[in-house]
């Protein structure tokens, strides 16, 4: 523990670790240190700041950690590590609890699906319950916590047939009461800071129309004056200022999220406080009166433009104390004395501070990757480049420190999802292949979230297609630039990244000479059935399930990797975890029997005690090991590029 509880006075002022050309000299960081878990993720300050909760790593699951403040004490556990679940977020209720949305396997209709349950740990008891379990109700999605912890509000389906009602359930009891009954077509409740639930949105028809309630009491009325275009719009959040004001989050005006005020009697959305040109909001910050504090967005990096003034010079103090560091505000307590900082960037692992204002002091917390603190990092570059059809297409280049931007051997890294997208943050796989002499591109390709709506769309029914020829149109560009040889060139992905890496060889197979799938999609009819949610962005289409109805009727076989399997002639390396929820081990392992008996070049692993990712260290260390050497084989970073591999039929 005290490793990772850093001495704030000899990291305070510490400089950021330089990118690029001074780690030349450096001597290899060895691969153990990159395949370190990190200690902590996602953490939440306390109400009171006087804990940060926040999750740790586990053999089979995630575990949560409450850290006290001040104290030297190990954390208080919550959960073993192993448990059959996948943790998706953490919130604290109030002081004395903290709420946990966790997925876990169900048995529905000769069906195994993943279903989303509501946790609630009690600090002073240590007590976990699952909340609305003995009202038969699931779900995840909390749309108002009372402040001092004692109830929230729920939306929950009662079935997955049904559209979902809300509940106050009493955090103590674990009673549940329904106060706001189901409509069809509403997927979306939003309820005021005292819990009165005000508004409701419907989706369909590719239109949405908001039902709205003026007071505690009052009906819920359908509000109709404003005519929304029949072009998927979505609001993301609504938050209540008056009795009839506010501001909502929507993409409706552009089609990138940005954040308006907004009248609900008339039903008019009035002036953008933020709408960012290019890029979505991601988050907003909102003061407990309901001023706009904050707004968050991703363009090449993360950045927050703080609209209270207070706030923008604390902002300026954080940087000032960590100069050329991507700094973060990443929770405050409620009487806004101790704040939790992130500093660090896509080139520096980084670590967390608490700051307290009134004694003027930063104290270290946390060190996530310990292992790497003491060493410089390949530089991230934000590029971008044109697709064969003209979209401008963006992303990021990691170089390998120390050599020539010439001819280098090129790893191409889809990202999971696929409608999520990378960012500019440290990745410990990326800096380990940048260290043995690979660059590394991670195309934000069309389909990935945060470039607005038109964008995402351009994705839909494109797994197989326009989303894997982007990467491939990556290529192409840093061979055109000289950067990369087009003879070396390898591509990696996990889960959705895993899909293209299998799938992209066979679709362009002069492109790629080997492929690392971790967690991979081979199969797509077969998980269409199993989670029908990877095909669509909830975000910007929340009726969702309209949008994979294109996939029901087309023929998913002609573009899964598993019916296809002998058309990959490139060398292949595939792993899974044996308790992975996300994307079931099955589709890796019946990949390998199909390229097994094609008689392809295939190696594979499947990890006991993973799920979706790594939860041991060993498990880790393994994987990296296997794709060390496997690169050195079919695509060695020294020396000339070896012969070619054996093309296959191009695909249709």
């Amino acid at each position: 523990m005290l490793k990772h509880i850093l001495a704030a006075t000899a990291l305070l002022f510490a400089s950021a670790p330089a990118p690029a050309a001074e780690a030349a000299a450096a001597p290899a960081i060895p691969l153990e240190h990159f395949a370190e878990l990190p200690f902590l993720t996602h953490p939440e300050l306390s109400p009171d700041g006087r804990f940060v909760a926040a999750r740790l790593p586990g053999t089979g699951a995630e575990r949560i950690g409450i850290f006290t403040l001040g104290s030297d004490a190990p954390p208080a556990l919550i959960g073993d590590g192993k448990g059959e679940y996948d943790l998706r977020w953490i919130r604290w209720a109030g002081n004395g609890r903290l709420l946990i949305g966790i997925t876990i396997l169900a048995p529905f209709m000769n069906m195994t699906l993943p279903v989303s349950r509501l946790l609630v740990y009690d600090i002073e008891t240590r007590q976990l319950r699952a909340t609305g379990a003995g009202n038969g109700l699931v779900g995840d999605e909390v749309i108002h916590v009372a402040p001092d912890g004692g109830w929230i509000l729920l939306s929950s389906q009662p079935d997955p047939f049904s559209y979902p009602s809300v509940y106050r359930i009493d955090l103590a009891t674990g009673a549940a009461r329904e106060v706001q009954t189901g409509r069809t077509g509403v997927w979306n409740w939003f309820a005021d800071d005292q819990g009165v639930v005000r508004a409701g949105v419907e989706y369909g028809n590719r239109r949405m129309r908001i039902f709205y309630r003026e007071a505690e009491g009052a009906p819920l009325r359908r509000i109709e004056s404003r005519p929304y275009q029949r072009d998927d719009s979505t609001i993301d959040s609504i938050r209540f200022l008056g009795e009839n004001t506010g501001i909502v989050v929507s993409n409706a005006e552009t089609g990138r999220f940005g954040v308006y005020e907004y009248d609900f009697a008339a039903d008019e959305m009035g002036a953008a406080i933020f709408d960012h040109p290019e890029v979505d909001v991601t988050d907003v910050y909102v003061s407990r009166d309901g001023r706009v504090e904050g707004v968050a967005y991703e363009d090449d990096k993360p950045r927050v433009r703080w609209l209270n003034e207070e706030l923008s010079a604390l902002q300026q103090t954080i940087d000032r104390v960590f100069p050329g560091k991507s700094n973060r505000i990443r929770g405050r307590s409620r009487d806004g004395d101790r704040v939790l900082v992130w500093s660090g960037g896509a080139h520096d692992p980084g670590m967390y501070f608490i700051f307290t204002r009134s004694a003027k002091r930063m104290e270290a917390f946390a060190a996530p990757f310990d292992k790497l603190q003491d060493h410089r990092f390949a530089e991230v570059r934000p590029v971008s480049y044109q697709s064969r059809d003209g979209l401008t297409i963006r992303g990021y280049l990691t170089l390998p420190p120390g050599r020539a931007e010439r001819d280098l051997p090129l790893i191409v890294m889809p990202h999971g999802g696929p409608y999520l997208r990378d960012s500019w943050t440290f990745d410990p796989q990326v800096q380990f292949l940048a260290s043995r002499g690979y660059a590394v591109l991670q195309p934000n390709f069309r389909g990935s979230t945060g470039y607005g709506r038109e964008f995402v769309e351009r994705g839909y029914g494109q797994w197989g297609t326009g989303m894997v020829d982007d990467m491939s149109d990556g290529v192409e560009w840093l061979a055109r630039e000289g950067i990369a040889d087009p003879a070396r060139v390898c591509i990696m992905g996990g889960s959705y990244g895993g899909y293209a890496a299998l799938w992209a060889p066979i679709r362009d197979p002069q492109r790629y000479r080997c492929s690392v799938a971790f967690a991979a999609v081979t199969d797509l009819r077969a998980m269409l059935r199993y989670d029908r949610r990877q095909f669509s962005a909830p975000r910007y289409a929340r009726a969702w399930r309209q949008k994979v109805e294109g996939e029901d009727r087309a023929d998913l076989s002609l573009v899964s990797p598993l019916q296809q399997a002998a058309r990959l002639k490139v060398p292949t390396l595939i792993a899974h975890g044996d308790k992975d929820r996300v994307v079931p081990p099955s589709q890796s392992r019946d990949m390998v029997r199909a390229l097994t008996r094609a008689g392809a070049r295939v190696e594979s692993v499947f990890y006991p005690e993973a799920a979706h990712g790594f939860g041991r260290p060993e498990d880790s260390i393994d994987f990296l090991r296997r794709v060390e050497a496997f690169l050195a084989l079919h695509n060695p970073a020294d020396g000339p590029a070896p012969a070619a591999a054996p093309a296959a039929a191009p695909s249709p």
